[in-house]
């Protein structure tokens, strides 16, 4: 089954942008890790050419922004020519870095992938190195298992294997590529042992506790967070809309009633509605992934 293929490692996209390039080669000065961060995010692409990319689509997003709306505006007298530009301009530039921001996001989400199974997977590797099974087996069982992102790693770990390369030269580059730092420690350990002929189950152990008690202050630190957002919720979502409101009306009873609409109200609601929405996005992102 051929892999699915990301946008940016699509021919077509990188032939539009490939005009780009002479430009991406000096704007790659300001990004010196891209390149590394391309890699542990598992794109098959360098820097300039995901410049090159980041760069094309910034333009796209200035030209549909001045097309679509700057210029209709413009024409009916509501926008000044200048000010669309440069907002449109500003809307490219965001765009443009918030492409550069994707590999870093997906590096955070293979690691929390990786870190949410590996202390299970851990495990399973020390029953079964205790039941006499080669390490090589070990990582094949493993690739077959359901440990998410861990079984993906160890079946492209299986698959260099297969394709003539040292198991220790495999693990010490799929090391130094994991975003997860206890993955690349238990990379690590077992090519130290293979070197050494120590014990490996016994560091792997170790990493095993380590990940755990590191889940359990995570568990902890989020409880005490929990309770300071609970204040500013019950600050911002109760207290204040209702004193708001409040001193609004008796405002109003010394000014007529000419400063209170229908507006204001609506306007409340919907400030309301929209910090609930953030906090319950801010809350569910610091949730601990404990699986």
């Amino acid at each position: 089954m051929k892999p699915h293929q990301s946008l940016f490692e699509s021919k077509r996209i990188e032939k539009l942008a490939s005009p780009l390039k002479p430009v991406s080669s000096g704007v790659g000065i300001a990004f010196p890790e891209l390149n590394w961060n391309l890699k542990k995010a598992g794109y098959k692409i360098d820097a300039i050419v995901f410049l090159s990319i980041a760069l094309f689509f910034a333009i796209m997003v200035f030209v549909v922004s001045m097309l679509a709306i700057v210029l209709p505006l413009a024409l009916k007298g509501g926008l000044d020519v200048i000010a669309g530009t440069i907002m449109s301009a500003v809307v490219g530039l965001l765009a443009f870095f918030y492409v550069m921001l994707i590999p870093n996001l997906k590096i955070s989400r293979k690691r929390n992938q990786i870190d949410k199974n590996l202390e299970y997977m851990l495990k399973d590797m020390q029953i079964q190195l205790t039941a006499g099974i080669p390490l090589f087996d070990i990582f094949v069982n493993i690739a077959s298992g359901e440990y998410g992102e861990c079984s993906v790693v160890c079946s492209k770990v299986v698959q260099d294997v297969h394709s003539g390369k040292s198991i220790v030269n495999v693990l010490d580059e799929f090391g130094l590529q994991s975003p997860s730092e206890y993955m690349r420690r238990v990379f690590w350990q077992i090519v130290n042992a293979l070197k050494t002929g120590s014990n490996v189950g016994i560091s792997l152990k170790m990493i095993s506790i380590e990940i755990r008690e590191e889940k359990e202050n995570n568990i902890t630190t989020y409880s005490h967070e929990l309770a300071l957002w609970s204040l500013v919720y019950m600050i911002f979502v109760i207290v204040l809309p209702s004193m708001g409101i409040t001193l609004i009306l008796i405002l109003s009873s010394f000014l007529g009633g000419a400063t209170v609409t229908e507006v204001i109200f609506w306007v409340m609601l919907a400030a309301i509605i929209f910090f609930q929405v953030v906090f319950i996005s801010i809350i569910r992102n610091k949730r601990p992934d404990i699986n």
